[in-house]
């Protein structure tokens, strides 16, 4: 019989520290005609919602220039960026608006684009392009101060991706939801003390089950504010969300502003504040982006949530699914921060990134309890750096001593809740057991292991 192989260092990091549900990139989609090329990645006519499907066929008329995007262009003077918008991307009458590095096909001089001939069709496809392989974090990131006066010259790099990794979904399919009809949406928008707005559930909420489904109504190169004047960035980042639709607009500057503050009120554009305060950074192709989902945003901050994010490279689609079971009047909450931190970390990241003090249940939990959750999630990362060693010798010895401190990082990423099943724990359990001369314990365990994660992406999929 074969042996169970060896876990790799990648996969025993993977496995234990990831703390969130997202998935892994999707294989591309099919292709559709753009012009007489097909159009790659998600930014196909079936996402855009057109009239009429195209195929990879002859058309019977050239599209405009810009096609598929329903506005023309729009390319800021003295700047390497430009506007790309659609009013109703996958089917959505919010719209969506791309601001990114002017493509190499626009030959503009410092002038808008104004005729047709200065927009290619090989542009247009180079902004879908980028688009193709997005995945998302599950942990929010903290956003660089936009558009500061120093920031056009400032050559210091952007935030970092996020850390976090996750459990790979299993499947690209757009998952179900109630999300469509909003009289079955089993949540609500409410004003909560001290808080402004948040979501609170309307009925039970099971474990792994996908509640919301959000696209993104605008999406922003992270190194915009480096490139870019002040007053620059704040027109290119106001003209995007102004082209989106009247619902689109007021749904996105609706949304929570870093502070209330009067004064800052006065001196941050409200477009951009709300940009800063509410997105995910996206890695697109090797970049990042910022990336605007207004009905995640509406989710507030707990260091133990209630609900975890989900990106869908192929659909562009972000989906909220429950972390555990939700019940009727509870507030739906998801992580901003990293999961696995120690509360005195937390809190300042918290505080740098988005500018409040965390005062969720766990964080003021009595001292006691709070310093034994800090305790659990200093082992798993001491225990997880442990294991990561004795795997990179793979000796059989090394193996077996593998197996007990991870069955005790597992032990404590259960008790703190760090993750919502443990089936992917259960799969490095067997591999381990397996790699320590123990085949058919290795088996049980990784059965264990495929069976809960199953039933848990049956959950999700209603």
């Amino acid at each position: 019989m074969p042996s169970i192989p060896y876990l790799s260092s990648l996969a025993a990091t993977s496995l234990l520290l990831s703390a969130s549900a997202s998935q892994a990139k999707a294989s591309a989609p099919p292709k559709y005609l753009f012009g007489t090329t097909c159009l790659p990645g998600p930014l196909q006519p079936s996402s855009f919602n057109l009239t009429t499907t195209p195929s990879c066929a002859p058309s019977s008329g050239d599209p405009p220039p810009w096609h598929p995007f329903t506005a023309r262009p729009y390319c800021l003077p003295k700047t390497d960026y430009c506007i790309f918008t659609h009013a109703g991307f996958h089917g959505s009458d919010r719209g969506l608006s791309v601001i990114d590095v002017r493509p190499y096909a626009i030959t503009t001089e410092d002038t808008v684009v104004d005729n047709d001939d200065e927009v290619s069709r090989t542009a247009v496809t180079a902004v879908a392009d980028m688009l193709v392989s997005a995945s998302l974090s599950g942990a929010l990131e903290p956003l660089p101060d936009l558009f500061s006066p120093e920031a056009a010259s400032s050559s210091s790099s952007s935030s970092s991706s996020a850390t976090t990794t996750t459990t790979a979904e299993k499947t690209t399919r757009e998952p179900t939801s109630e999300e469509p009809d909003s009289k079955n949406l089993p949540y609500e928008l409410r004003d909560l003390p001290n808080k402004g707005k948040g979501l609170i559930a309307t009925r039970p909420i099971p474990r792994g089950r996908i509640f919301m489904i959000d696209y993104p109504a605008v999406l922003a190169d992270t190194k915009l504010p480096r490139h870019v004047k002040q007053a620059q960035g704040r027109e290119l980042m106001a003209e995007a969300i102004g082209r989106l639709s009247t619902r689109g607009r007021e749904e996105v500057l609706g949304l929570a502003r870093q502070n209330e503050d009067e004064e800052r009120k006065k001196r941050v554009p409200v477009s951009e504040d709300v940009m800063k305060t509410n997105s995910f950074v996206v890695e697109v192709q090797g970049r990042e982006y910022m990336a605007l989902f207004p009905k995640i945003a509406r989710m507030n901050h707990a260091c133990k949530p209630s609900a975890v994010t989900r990106f869908n490279s192929t659909t562009l689609s972000n989906t909220a699914m429950a972390f555990r079971d939700i019940l009727p009047g509870e507030e739906i909450t998801i992580s901003y921060s990293t999961f696995g931190l120690p509360s005195t970390i937390r809190q300042q990241n918290l505080l740098s990134g988005w500018g409040f003090t965390c005062t969720c249940d766990l964080c003021t939990s009595p001292p006691a309890d709070l310093a034994a959750s800090d305790k659990r999630r200093e082992k798993v990362s001491r225990l997880g750096q442990e294991v990561i060693e004795l795997v990179s010798r793979g000796r059989k010895e090394d193996m077996q001593q593998a197996v007990a401190l991870y069955s005790e990082a597992v032990e404590a990423v259960d008790e703190e809740g760090l993750v919502p099943h443990l089936g992917g724990h259960y799969e490095v359990l067997g591999r381990l057991w397996g790699a320590a001369g123990e085949v058919e314990k290795g088996r049980e365990w990784a059965q264990r292991g495929r069976e809960e994660t199953e039933m848990f992406e049956r959950a999700a999929m209603g």
